[in-house]
C-alpha cells in the first residue's frame, strides 16, 4: 500500500514553479541572438507566463475566478451559457465582451485614477534621477499603437495573470489575506510577489537597474487586492510601461 501523496506547501510550489519559469525565460532570451527569431522573445516570455499561470489555476477548485483572472470569461470558459456558441464560438465572445463591458470601463477607470496620482511625482523623480540630455519632447515609439497593444496584451496581461493572479493567490493559502491599506492582501505576500517580479526581470535582460520594477511590483500587488481581479492591474501595467518609455525617450534619447 502506498502512502498517499503529500500535498505541497504554497510557497515551496510557487518558488518551485518560478524556478522553472526563470529557466525558460532565461533559455527564450538566447533567441535573441538569431535574428529571424529575436522579435519572438516578448511573444515567448508572455506565452510561458499566461500557460503555466492558467495551468495551474485550472486545477484549483475556485479556478480562475477565485484569482480575479477570468476577466469575464476571456481567460476561461464562461460559467454562462446563452444559446448558440456560434462560428469559432465568436457569438459566445460576443456576449463575453458585452457582459464585462461596464466591469472592464470601471477597472479602466481606476487604472486611469491611479495614473493621474502616481505619474506626475513619477515624472519628477525621473528627471531628477536620470537628468535631462535636452527639454522633453514628445518621441513616441515609431508604431506607437502596437506598441501600447503590446504592452496591454504581451506584457501587462500575462505577467499579471502569473505573479497576481496566480502567485498571490497561492500565498495566500499559507499566508491569509487581512485589511491592508484598504486591500484584502498580505503584506508579506505583496513583498515576497515583488521580489520575485523584480528577480524575473533580470533573468530577462541582465541589468542591476531591472530590479527596480520591484516597486511597481508593489502598486500591482495592492491593485489586485483592492479590485479583487487583476483588470485593473493590468491596464495600470501597460500605462506604467507605455509612460516609461516616454519619458525615457522624451528626456534621454
Amino acid at each position: 500500500m502506498t502512502a498517499p501523496d503529500r500535498p505541497t506547501s504554497p510557497l515551496r510550489e510557487v518558488l518551485l514553479v518560478y524556478l522553472g519559469v526563470c529557466v525558460v525565460i532565461f533559455g527564450a532570451t538566447q533567441l535573441r541572438a538569431v535574428p529571424a527569431l529575436a522579435e519572438y522573445v516578448h511573444l515567448v516570455v508572455g506565452g510561458t507566463f499566461l500557460f503555466v499561470a492558467l495551468h495551474l489555476l485550472g486545477k484549483r477548485p475556485g479556478g480562475l475566478e477565485e484569482a480575479g483572472v477570468a476577466l469575464g470569461g476571456l481567460l476561461g470558459p464562461s460559467r454562462e451559457t446563452d444559446g448558440d456558441p456560434g462560428p469559432f464560438g465568436l457569438w459566445d465572445l460576443g456576449r463575453v465582451v458585452r457582459r464585462g463591458f461596464p466591469s472592464a470601463m470601471r477597472e479602466i477607470g481606476v487604472a486611469l485614477g491611479l495614473a493621474a496620482v502616481i505619474f506626475p511625482p513619477f515624472a519628477v523623480g525621473f528627471y531628477f534621477w536620470h537628468g535631462a540630455a535636452h527639454p522633453f519632447r514628445f518621441n513616441p515609439p515609431p508604431d506607437f499603437a502596437s506598441f501600447a497593444a503590446a504592452q496591454l496584451v504581451v506584457v501587462g496581461l500575462p505577467e499579471e495573470v502569473f505573479f497576481r493572479g496566480w502567485m498571490q493567490t497561492r500565498l495566500h493559502d499559507a499566508y491569509p489575506p487581512r485589511r491592508f491599506l484598504g486591500a484584502m492582501l498580505h503584506p508579506g505576500v505583496m513583498v515576497l510577489q515583488s521580489v520575485l517580479f523584480a528577480i524575473v526581470h533580470v533573468f530577462a535582460e541582465p541589468h542591476p537597474a531591472r530590479l527596480a520594477v520591484f516597486f511597481p511590483g508593489l502598486v500591482f500587488s495592492w491593485l489586485r487586492g483592492w479590485r479583487g481581479g487583476v483588470g485593473a492591474a493590468i491596464v495600470f501595467h501597460a500605462l506604467s510601461n507605455i509612460f516609461s518609455e516616454l519619458l525615457v525617450r522624451g528626456w534621454l534619447r
